[in-house]
């Protein structure tokens, strides 16, 4: 699969090309009210500073006294010597919030010294899905020490109490690691719940991040977390002195000096890391004497007056949040990230900048506008911008097809509506001149219409769809069980331009996951068989492969035939639950224009696994074969395949015995339970029967003789590869291995060698060997096909659970 760099600078490259982010700020002087982009003065929505103190004279004078009398730097390990300002600082710090500190040059910094430090071998880690990138990047140094890493979902206590009992009688410890302030969000911890938690459970506690909290509310400006619960001798507080403080850096708050003097020693990052230097320590000096006078209680009152403001605003206005606080930090749902895009892109041309949240901090559906209130504005600045606003997000959501309806589904808020001068937010009429025809069985498409586009295309001819459609519809096991629909799009004078099916069946999470990863979910499905599985909305199936979609991409309305495919299928998704849409296999390591459709349609571009695929099989003789081979790979062949070759008996004559069948899949099983590579559900013994009753597929089974098996007296079946025949290609499918001989005798290299020989033999051009294994079957002269898929998911819960388990 892709990694998640690759998808990440995906989208940030499109966020860049679209114009909403990377920018650079032309003013001369800023005021924190306005800056100006590309020539355009924009009214800044976008600040963290939520008390405005970045242009306060007195947090200037400090930056200017401090530079005055100790330079512009301070190159020291605080290990060794820190500016004296430091210990003014922590001393303050330590006053307001009556607990030891230590302030670190940033909060992420701080998670890295802080962490490593206070987390034993022996304990356990539960992760709020929404916790701060900053603490899972520091989560992956515990990981790395073999601490296991556990997601819940969104401030959901029941599974946070659930998890604390499961693990209680295993660890020392268990910490949770959550935010004050989600900064996606804008919500809040359950801190009476977190509170009740750490007084039931000895074992239970609590490590949480309020950088988003810090300074605008609470005495002294203690934040949002020490607003709402006392300093439990079991928590970790960490706060930023940048955001509302007005300075640099972070504080560790810890619950004891013990703790405290342990970080202040051991903390990696503390020890080795630069200091705040000695400007930026001014400010933060001068910025605590701020937060310990009558100015800051003014200052939070004035910027609480203008939140209950917004949020009046917005609820006369209708603009929906996805929950309202008094935090200064707001979030509009919208729905995909291209709607997001729209309305941030339209507030910029009316004169405000704002943020977008989109994936991946964020699932694919759930993007949003997101905006900041601080000091800096006024009344008339946000009644502005908001009414901007309103008017904006209806357009982009009737010009996208969406509605007020689909987002308050989307994201499960509360039902609102949006009326502008009579013009409400009714879904946008489709004025294409395509037209969309979707059948629920092969026997209802057209046969040779169907073939003339996918003969030779993987096993995607009629009649093999026909067998699969027959093996998996109505059966008990759910796994087994798919809904097939086919869906072809035409113009108006009846020409194609995109054919394919789709079908929706449960998919273990897993499937592309590290073999390792796997190993672990497998043991967890002994107690629950779909444990990490989800419905999947998918092009093809799990058993076809392929390119699935035929777009014409000669026409001009190819793209929006894949719009209205994209629809279709989002509308199956959400008739029957599936949390994941997938469009596949596309062939190629780069398409860029069909990137970006995907891309604006919502869908990530996922590298697959490689195909592999002997191009042609045209050579009279084996000589003249392995002279088509390297040297190097026509030595492994000869020494590696053509030399056990005497040891075998090949057939091809297909099983037809219930025990022949029942041999067969055997071996068929043993495969499946050490192919954790591509990790899938098992096929059903059915499927088996039936591909060997069918005429286009075709049974290779390898015999080892008697004579090297002890004990034997008759040839044992030790290797079988089932295969389809579309047209001219010969697709390599199913393979079964016993693997007492799979070393000794390399039987599964033989049986892949067999396959060519066998393609040949039946009059196929091209051996499409499928995928893993790429080293082996590139020795036989295979060349690796890039497979990508575009995929789109409601929720990232489960895979964030995978991704925890990269240890």
């Amino acid at each position: 699969m892709a990694s998640a760099v690759d998808i990440l600078n995906q989208i940030v490259k499109d966020g860049s090309n679209r114009g909403l982010i990377h920018h650079h700020t032309e003013d001369e002087n800023l005021d924190g009210q306005v800056v100006t982009i590309n020539g355009n003065s924009l009214v800044n929505f976008g600040s963290c500073s939520y008390l405005g103190l970045e242009t306060h004279p007195m947090l200037k004078e400090g930056v200017i006294d401090a530079v005055t009398k100790y330079g512009t730097q301070f190159s020291s390990s605080r290990t060794y010597l820190s500016l004296g300002l430091y210990h003014e600082l922590e001393h303050s710090l330590n006053t307001i919030f009556e607990k030891p500190t230590i302030v670190t040059a940033s909060t992420t910094l701080g998670h890295l010294a802080t962490l490593p430090v206070i987390v034993g071998d022996n304990d356990a880690i539960i992760l709020d899905l929404q916790v701060h990138s900053s603490i899972q990047m520091a989560t992956q140094l515990l990981k790395a020490r073999k601490v296991p890493v556990y997601i819940i979902r969104h401030n959901c206590m029941e599974s946070l109490e659930k998890k604390i009992q499961h693990l209680n009688n295993k660890h020392d410890k268990i910490w949770y690691f959550a935010d004050g302030v989600y900064s996606m969000y804008g919500d809040f911890a359950p801190f009476q719940a977190l509170e009740a938690l750490m007084d039931q459970y000895k074992k239970f506690h609590l490590y949480i991040d309020d950088a988003h909290g810090m300074s605008w509310t609470g005495k002294n400006g203690v934040g949002v977390v020490r607003s709402h619960m006392k300093h439990h001798d079991k928590m970790v507080l960490a706060v930023s002195l940048n955001k509302s403080f007005g300075a640099a850096g972070g504080c560790m708050v810890f619950p004891n000096a013990e703790m405290e003097e342990k970080v202040r020693n051991c903390g990696s990052t503390y020890i080795f890391c630069g200091p705040i230097q000695p400007p930026m320590l001014g400010a933060a000096c001068a910025s605590i004497k701020f937060h310990m006078s009558q100015a800051l209680e003014e200052r939070q009152a004035e910027l609480r007056e203008l939140i209950d403001y917004t949020n009046t605003r917005l609820n006369e206005l209708s603009l929906p949040q996805f929950m309202q606080t008094d935090s200064p930090l707001f979030f509009i749902p919208a729905g995909l990230p291209a709607i997001t895009y729209d309305i941030v892109s339209k507030m910029k041309d009316d004169g405000f900048y704002l943020n977008s949240a989109a994936f991946p901090a964020v699932p694919m559906k759930k993007s949003g506008v997101r905006f900041m209130i601080n000091n800096n504005l006024s009344k008339q600045d946000i009644n502005n911008m908001l009414e901007a606003l309103q008017v904006n997000y209806l357009h982009a959501l009737i010009d996208a097809g969406s509605s007020c309806a689909y987002v308050s589904k989307v994201f499960d808020i509360p039902s609102f509506n949006i009326s502008i001068n009579g013009s409400q937010d009714s879904e946008k009429e489709s004025r294409t001149s395509l037209q969309i025809e979707i059948k629920d069985s092969i026997n209802k498409v057209h046969k040779k219409e169907w073939d003339q586009l996918f003969i030779n295309n993987g096993n995607l001819n009629y009649d093999n769809l026909k067998l699969v459609e027959q093996c998996f519809q109505g059966n008990s096991a759910p796994e087994n069980n798919w809904k097939f629909q086919y869906v072809t799009i035409k113009d108006s004078q009846g020409t194609i331009v995109l054919k394919t099916f789709f079908t929706t069946a449960l998919v273990k999470d897993d499937m592309f996951s590290p073999a390792s990863v796997s190993a672990k979910v497998e043991l967890m499905r002994q107690e629950d068989p779909y444990v990490l599985s989800s419905k999947n909305v998918m092009t093809g199936s799990m058993i076809t492969k392929g390119e699935h979609v035929y777009i014409n991409r000669e026409h001009n309305n190819w793209k929006e035939a894949l719009a209205l495919l994209v629809k279709a299928m989002q509308e199956t998704m959400e008739q029957v639950g599936a949390t994941k849409l997938m469009l596949r296999d596309f062939v190629g390591y780069e398409d860029k224009e069909l990137e970006q459709v995907f891309l604006e349609l919502g869908l990530i571009n996922y590298n697959l696994l490689d195909n592999c695929i002997v191009e042609s099989l045209a050579w009279n003789d084996r000589a003249t074969y392995l002279a088509l081979l390297g040297q190097k790979y026509r030595y492994n062949v000869r020494k590696e395949i053509l030399q056990f070759e005497d040891r075998f008996i090949v057939r091809t004559n297909k099983p037809q015995s219930e025990s022949e069948i029942d041999a067969c899949y055997q071996l068929y099983s043993a495969v499946f339970e050490k192919a954790l590579e591509l990790n899938v559900f098992k096929l059903p013994k059915h499927y088996f029967k039936a591909m060997c009753a069918n005429n286009n597929y075709d049974v290779i089974q390898l015999y080892l003789k008697p004579e090297f098996v002890e004990g034997a007296t008759s040839p044992v079946l030790v290797g079988i590869l089932f295969s389809e025949i579309n047209g001219s290609t010969y697709n390599a499918m199913l393979v079964g291995l016993d693997y007492n001989y799979v070393k000794t005798y390399n039987t599964y290299k033989q049986i892949l060698f067999q396959s060519l020989e066998r393609a040949q033999q039946v009059g196929c051009e091209v051996l499409d060997l499928a995928y893993t294994a790429e080293l082996t079957k590139k020795k036989l002269g295979a060349k690796l096909q890039q497979v990508r898929a575009f995929v789109q998911s409601t929720e990232h819960f489960n895979h964030q659970i995978l991704d925890a388990m990269l240890q």
